[in-house]
C-alpha cells in the first residue's frame, strides 16, 4: 500500500513537473510573440548611448502617388558593417515598423543608404502622413548600431504650395484656399472644441495627440489622393473626405466647418476608446456622436427625421451596428443616429456620455456599460426616444442579444465614406450626416458634399526593392499563440497517454 502510494505520488509529481514546464514554455512563447521589440514599441536608446549613431544627412524625393525615395548618410564610427536594414513607421497610435535590406555604399566612416516607401496602388498612404525612419547597422561581431533620423518624412505633393495654420489641438495643411477663410473655419471649430471634449470626456492629457487636417480646395483636387474604392467613385467625385484615425489625420475635399468638426470628432472618439480592452463601438454611436458634435445640437437631425422619415421607417438600433448599404436606409441612418445620441446627451448630463465611453474603453460590454451609466437598458431608452416621434415601441429582448451580423447590403467591417448627400433639388445639405445619395457626375464638384468617416485599418505599406521585406512586430499574434498552445497540449496529451499505457499490466494470452 505504501509502495503504491509512493509510486502514485512520484507519478503525480512527474506529471506536475511536466505541466509546469509546459506552462513555462507557453508563457515564454507568448512573451516572444506578444511583446514588441524595441523598434515596434518605439523605444530607442538615448543619443549618447553606445551603439547609437547619427544620421548626418538625409534627402527625400517624393514622387507623389507612387513612392518616397530616401537617402540617409550615417556615420558608422569607423566600425566595419556586415549588413544594413532600413526601417520606417507612420506616425500614429498603433502603427508598426516595416523594413527591408537596401543597397548601401561605404565611403570611409560614412555609409550611404537608399530606400523607398511605396505609396502607389496597393500601398496607399494618405497625404499628410509622417514617417519615422531609422537605419540599423549590423557589425561582424553581431551587435547592432542604430541611427535614428531626427526628421519626420511628410508625404505631400511637392508641386503644391502647402501652408499650415494651427487650431486648438490640430493643424490645417492646405493650398489654394484663402488664409482668411481658413482662419474663419478655425474660429468656428475652436468654439466647438470645449463641447466636444466635454461630451467625450476628454482631458487635456500631455500624451493626447495633435491632429492634422489636410484640406484641398475642391473635391476634384482631393479625389486622386483619396483611398482607392472604385473607379466610379473616382470618376464621379462621390467622396468629400476620409479620416485616418490610426494616423491622427483626415483629408477633406473642401473647406467647411461642419464637415471639419464631424471628421475631427471621429479622431477624438477613436482616441477616447483606443484601449486594447474594448471591442469598438457600433456605427450608430460613432456616427451619432460625430453628427451631434458638428454643431453641439440634435436639432438638425430631429428636423430631418420629422420632415423626411415616417415613424414606421425608423431603424432598430440592433440593425445599426454597421452603416447600411441601401440608399433608403442610409438616408435614415445618419439623422437617426445623430438624433438618438443627441437625446442621450441633452436629456441626461453631458458627462454621462464620457462615462459611458470610458466604461466601454475599460473592457465593459456596451449593453452593461449603458445600463450602469443611464440606469436603464439601451432598448428601454430606445423606446423612450421613439415615443418622441410617435414611433411604435420595439420588443425588448429578454436576454442580452449579440450585435446583429451585417447583412449582405451592409458595409463590411469598417465603413467607407458615402456618396453625395444632397437634399431635394437644391443639391445642398446642412450636415455631414445628411443623406440622399445622389452621385455627382461629370466634372462639376458639389457645392457641399458631406461625408461619413471611415476608420481604415492601418496600411503601413511595403518598401520596394531590397532583398527582404517584413514588419518589426506582428500586429495580431493571437493566431500564432493559439496554434502553439494547441500543439503543445496535443503533445502533452499524447505523452500522458503513452506513459499511462506503458504502466498498464499486460494481458495474459489465453491458450
Amino acid at each position: 500500500m505504501i509502495r503504491t502510494t509512493f509510486k502514485s505520488v512520484r507519478k503525480l509529481a512527474g506529471t506536475a513537473a511536466f505541466i509546469a514546464v509546459l506552462i513555462s514554455v507557453v508563457l515564454f512563447s507568448f512573451d516572444l510573440v506578444a511583446t514588441p521589440s524595441a523598434h515596434a514599441a518605439g523605444a530607442y536608446a538615448p543619443a549618447d548611448s553606445p551603439g547609437t549613431l547619427a544620421v548626418v544627412r538625409q534627402t527625400v524625393d517624393i514622387d507623389y502617388g507612387n513612392k518616397i525615395s530616401i537617402t540617409a548618410v550615417v556615420d558608422s564610427g569607423s566600425r566595419p558593417v556586415e549588413s544594413v536594414r532600413a526601417l520606417f513607421r507612420p506616425r500614429g497610435g498603433s502603427t508598426i515598423w516595416s523594413y527591408y535590406y537596401p543597397e548601401f555604399v561605404i565611403d570611409g566612416e560614412l555609409i550611404s543608404v537608399s530606400f523607398e516607401i511605396a505609396t502607389g496602388p496597393g500601398s496607399y498612404h494618405p497625404p499628410g502622413i509622417e514617417f519615422e525612419t531609422e537605419i540599423e547597422l549590423t557589425h561582424p561581431e553581431g551587435d547592432i548600431s542604430i541611427a535614428v533620423s531626427p526628421e519626420l518624412v511628410e508625404y505631400l505633393d511637392p508641386d503644391k504650395d502647402w501652408k499650415r495654420t494651427d487650431g486648438d489641438g490640430y493643424t490645417i495643411v492646405y493650398y489654394g484656399i484663402s488664409d482668411s477663410d481658413v482662419n474663419k473655419l478655425i474660429a468656428t471649430v475652436n468654439s466647438r472644441i470645449p463641447t466636444l471634449k466635454n461630451v467625450l470626456g476628454v482631458t487635456d492629457a500631455p500624451d493626447f495627440p495633435h491632429f492634422k487636417a489636410v484640406v484641398f480646395p475642391s473635391i476634384r483636387d482631393a479625389t486622386p489622393s483619396f483611398p482607392p474604392v472604385s473607379q466610379t467613385a473616382t470618376d464621379q467625385f462621390l467622396f468629400a473626405g476620409f479620416a485616418q484615425p490610426e494616423y491622427w489625420l483626415f483629408v477633406q475635399g473642401q473647406l467647411n466647418a461642419t464637415t471639419f468638426t464631424h471628421e475631427l470628432a471621429h479622431l477624438y472618439t477613436d482616441e477616447v476608446i483606443s484601449s486594447s480592452l474594448n471591442a469598438g463601438i457600433p456605427s450608430w454611436l460613432g456616427e451619432g456622436l460625430a453628427r451631434f458634435l458638428e454643431t453641439g445640437s440634435s436639432s438638425s437631425s430631429n428636423a430631418r427625421l420629422r420632415s423626411s422619415v415616417r415613424p414606421d421607417e425608423f431603424l432598430a438600433l440592433r440593425h445599426m451596428q454597421t452603416i447600411p448599404g441601401q440608399r433608403s436606409d442610409v438616408f435614415i441612418f445618419y439623422p437617426q443616429a445623430g438624433a438618438f445620441v443627441g437625446y442621450l446627451i441633452e436629456e441626461y448630463a453631458a458627462g454621462s456620455m464620457g462615462d459611458f465611453l470610458a466604461a466601454i474603453n475599460s473592457g465593459q460590454s456596451l449593453l452593461l456599460a449603458f445600463e450602469e451609466v443611464y440606469g436603464k437598458s439601451l432598448y428601454e431608452m430606445e423606446n423612450d426616444w421613439r415615443a418622441n416621434f410617435e414611433a411604435a415601441p420595439l420588443a425588448i429582448p429578454s436576454v442580452t442579444p449579440e450585435p446583429a451580423e451585417p447583412s449582405e447590403e451592409s458595409s463590411p467591417g469598417t465603413p467607407i465614406p458615402l456618396v453625395n448627400f444632397s437634399v431635394g433639388s437644391s443639391g445642398a445639405s446642412d450636415s455631414a450626416g445628411d443623406v440622399a445619395a445622389t452621385g455627382v457626375t461629370g466634372t462639376t464638384a458639389p457645392v457641399f458634399l458631406p461625408t461619413v468617416t471611415p476608420q481604415n485599418s492601418g496600411n503601413t505599406g511595403t518598401a520596394s526593392g531590397g532583398s527582404a521585406t517584413g514588419t518589426g512586430s506582428d500586429s495580431n499574434p493571437d493566431y500564432v499563440i493559439a496554434i502553439l498552445v494547441v500543439a503543445l497540449l496535443v503533445f502533452a496529451g499524447i505523452w500522458l497517454f503513452i506513459a499511462r499505457r506503458s504502466k498498464l499490466p499486460k494481458r495474459k494470452s489465453s491458450g
